[in-house]
């Protein structure tokens, strides 16, 4: 199944608007406060084939945060081997707060995620990824995550990481089935930090943290602790 969610964050009157805001396919996006949305899934899934693409604008002076309503679970697909994928692309000039609800791969599963954002010099974004490989009681299903991201035309984070069953690094013992990053721009940058299977790296401007382990709460939680305010969720 084909699926795209459009949305565009505007100041008007000193106060953000959003003037494009549609979903289609597997999802459906709803204003939940003066500048946040979530996005709703209208069906089970992805299966594995399912295509889905997301695309925010947020215009300079503008604010806007996305989350979702639940986890979302990535099923195989009836033809063996056909992944799921979901495209974020994101133009940002104001500020982008992007935190949706962890993914769930399950046994047998291929899932794509991808995040491209294109931020002028002036924009802030946080984004955060939450992965579990495997339903309780079953073996991991296949995660693979790109980060792009751009700041005034020039690069300044582009990895890969490849997670499950048949991903070159994942090999015992360094096989964990719990991933979270989370990607922080918005002014300065900050110093190398370390934990217990979490790192944080310096970028202009911000840095990335990612952690890794067997249960995804204990990683998003060792997430949490290294990066401090920047990664607590607003109410």
């Amino acid at each position: 199944m084909r699926t795209v969610v459009e949305v565009v964050a505007r100041v008007v009157g000193g106060r953000t608007v959003l003037p494009v805001l549609r979903g289609s396919g597997q999802l459906a996006v709803r204003r939940t406060g003066p500048s946040t949305v979530h996005v709703v899934a209208t069906a089970f899934g992805p299966l594995g084939g399912d295509d889905a693409t997301i695309r925010l604008v947020v215009e300079e002076g503008a604010t806007l945060s996305v989350r979702s309503v639940a986890a979302a679970v990535a099923l195989p697909a009836r033809r063996e081997g056909a992944p799921s994928r979901q495209r974020v692309h994101a133009t940002v000039a104001g500020a982008l707060d992007l935190r949706p609800e962890p993914t769930v791969v399950a046994a047998g599963a291929s899932h794509i995620a991808e995040l491209t954002a294109e931020l002028a010099e002036e924009g802030e974004l946080t984004a955060t990824e939450q992965v579990l490989l495997g339903r309780t009681g079953e073996e991991p299903g296949r995660w693979t995550g790109t980060n792009r991201i751009e700041k005034g035309s020039r690069p300044l984070l582009h990895t890969t990481v490849d997670l499950g069953a048949g991903a070159p690094a994942w090999l015992p013992p360094v096989a964990p089935r719990a991933y979270a990053s989370t990607i922080h721009l918005a002014g300065r940058g900050s110093e190398v930090a370390t934990g217990d299977d979490v790192v944080r790296l310096p970028l202009p401007g911000g840095w990335v943290t990612t952690a890794w382990g067997v249960e995804l709460h204990r990683v998003v939680g060792a997430l949490a602790a290294l990066d401090g305010p920047a990664a607590a969720v607003p109410a």
